[in-house]
Order: structure tokens, then sequence, then C-alpha cells
């Protein structure tokens, strides 16, 4: 029979615990790697979360608002500059005065009545007929008349200055003195010169009876 042999043994168990001691050193080392890891791991999650984080905490912050549009003001119109400019006029031409014509020479005076003044011819001044209508209508009165005398001492003209009341009577007394009046027309120089007068005739009814 055959002896055991321990040395074989003793190394085998020696062997086998190396064995078991690198494992379980390589277990450990795994394990504290492992760990490592984790925690590595951990912390960089951390740091990506805090990054993130800050990412969104910065994409968070609210902009500020737009400043509100300023005002529509309407422009003012378009004002027209008109340029400020002159004109060179021409110089005004010279006045020239007209030579004033000379003054007319005077009227010669009116010859004055010196040698024979204006004479009636009493028998020529006679009163008219009484027009029978101003009879039938009681017309009378005084009628006042200017009268022109010619140089051979008739009337040619004949105007009423103060009417007797009835146009009837006046146009009597100018129709009959220019018929029938007569004057011895006065003179200057001896010769007949014309003048005017005045001579009132009187209608009354009882004359006319």
């Amino acid at each position: 029979m055959e002896r055991p042999n321990h040395l074989s043994t003793g190394k085998k168990s020696a062997a086998s615990r190396a064995t078991s001691i690198a494992i379980v050193v390589g277990i450990h080392f795994l394990a504290i790697t492992g760990l490592i890891i984790a925690l590595n791991q951990g912390a960089l999650i951390k740091q990506l979360q805090e990054i993130k984080a800050t990412v969104d905490t910065q994409k968070e912050i609210p902009k500020a608002p737009p400043p509100p549009p300023p005002d529509m003001v309407k422009p003012p119109p378009p004002v027209a500059i008109i340029p400020d400019f002159t004109v060179a006029s021409a110089p005004p031409p010279p006045v020239t005065t007209a030579p004033k014509p000379p003054p007319p020479p005077p009227a010669p005076p009116r010859p004055t009545i010196t040698n024979d003044p204006l004479r009636p011819v009493m028998r020529t001044h006679t009163l008219p007929p009484y027009p029978p209508i101003s009879v039938r209508l009681g017309e009378q009165g005084t009628v006042l008349m200017e009268v022109n005398i010619t140089t051979e001492g008739h009337v040619d003209q004949c105007s009423v200055v103060e009417s007797s009341g009835s146009e009837r009577l006046d146009n009597a007394g100018c129709d009959w003195v220019k018929a029938r009046w007569r004057w011895q027309p006065p003179t200057f120089e001896g010769k007949p010169v014309s003048v005017k007068t005045r001579v009132a005739m009187k209608f009354d009814l009882k004359d006319a009876r």
C-alpha cells in the first residue's frame, strides 16, 4: 500500500489558496473598480444634470418684453419753401410836367348902362284876358316872371320864377307878355343892348267880371 503523498497535497492546497486569494483580490478589485466607476459615473451624471439644469435655467430666463411701438405721429404737411429773391425793376421814367397853358385872358367887363336905362312902354303893359276855365275854377294869384328884352324892345324869352298856383295862369301871363309887352331898350355908347328883367302879373277874379 502506497503512502499518501502529503507533499503534493500540500502543494495543491497552497496553489488552491493562492488561486482563491487571487480570485478574492480580483473580485475585490473588480468591486472597487466598479464602485469607483459607479461613483465616477454618478458624479459625471450629477455634473451633467447640473450642467443641464444650468442650461435649462438659462433657457428659462424670461426675455424682456419688447418696447412699445412708437406713437404714430402724423408728419406735418410739406411746406413749400419759396426762395427769397428780388427782381430788379427798371427805374421809373422821369416825370415830365407839361408846361401850364397861359391863363385865359380876363373876360371883358359887362358893359355898364350909363346912357339910357330900360324904360317900359306902359301902354303895352296890359292884363291878358282871364282864362274862362280859371274863372269857373276860381283860380287867381300873382305870377313872377323873368323876361329877356331884345335890342328892339321885344320879349323873346320868358320863364316863371314864382308860380301863381295855377299853371294855366302862368302860361297865360308869359304868352301875353311875349306877344304884347314892349320896352325901350337901354343903350350903351349910343347903341341898344339886350337885358333881362323881372315882371309880376296879378290875376284877380274881380278883373275877370
